[in-house]
């Protein structure tokens, strides 16, 4: 069984409000890192990343464990309590969010996700695995019509195909199988506003450098703040090292 060694960052960037939700729990052998970029304005994103976040850290503190159906299982508690938060506030139909899951089981992996919020798999210091967007400029690169580096600068890039807003979880994707997990591995869950900044590449050579989540984070967050513009948007980080 090995442990995990977790560094978490999260900055309002420079908006007034932080509308971006991270944080994660670990019991009974299981981990559960949790990511959420909220939707809407008028700090109804900030809402909605909160109360899915929260939501899916105690579903799981409630009953740890490691499946899809788990997964599904967090996730369905977070979007009933979304419905009602939204519903008890007034809140309009703009009110969404991004949403990372992943599961640790100590030997394994399981995520999910929707929206464009990422989760990057390294190994060996190199990138081995990354979600794909639910955006429109994602859509463009599958269809060949960009390249995938072309997203980060693309002029709809936030145009989303796909959001946690309360409905069915259909859109939500979870992968089929788990993923075995060794020693040195390390996953980076983060907000379009941290890995718009970022190139894989950069991400791969800092950590390369750092071999350690708080110190990686601490590069990465060096790059971002030398290329974000006045009034740059949220950005936050969850990095999980798999450790002995």
């Amino acid at each position: 069984m090995m442990n995990t060694l977790v560094s978490l960052l999260t900055s309002p960037g420079g908006r007034k409000v932080n509308e971006d939700y991270c944080c994660y729990a670990e019991k009974d052998g299981f981990g559960c890192y949790i990511l959420a970029d909220g939707l809407g304005g008028h700090k109804k994103g900030e809402l909605a990343a909160k109360t899915i976040g929260e939501a899916v850290k105690e579903a799981f503190t409630a009953s740890p464990g490691f499946s899809p159906d788990y997964i599904k299982r967090y996730v369905e508690h977070a979007r009933r309590a979304f419905s009602t938060v939204r519903d008890q506030s007034h809140a309009n139909s703009n009110m969404k969010s991004t949403l990372v899951v992943l599961l640790i089981d100590g030997e394994r992996a399981l995520w999910g996700h929707i929206g464009d919020s990422r989760l990057y798999h390294f190994r060996c210091g190199k990138l081995v695995f990354q979600t794909k967007d639910h955006s429109v400029p994602q859509m463009l690169a599958d269809s060949g019509a960009i390249n995938q580096d072309q997203i980060r600068f693309h002029e709809d890039r936030n145009r989303l195909t796909a959001a946690f807003d309360g409905s069915a979880m259909h859109r939500f994707v979870i992968i089929n199988k788990a993923v075995d997990i060794v020693f040195g591995d390390v996953f980076l869950i983060c907000s379009d506003g941290f890995w718009e900044h970022i190139t894989e590449l950069e991400m791969e050579s800092d950590f390369n450098q750092a071999k350690e989540p708080e110190k990686w984070l601490y590069l990465l967050e060096k790059r971002l703040l030398k290329r974000a513009k006045s009034g740059n948007d949220n950005y936050s980080a969850l990095a999980i090292l798999i450790d002995r």
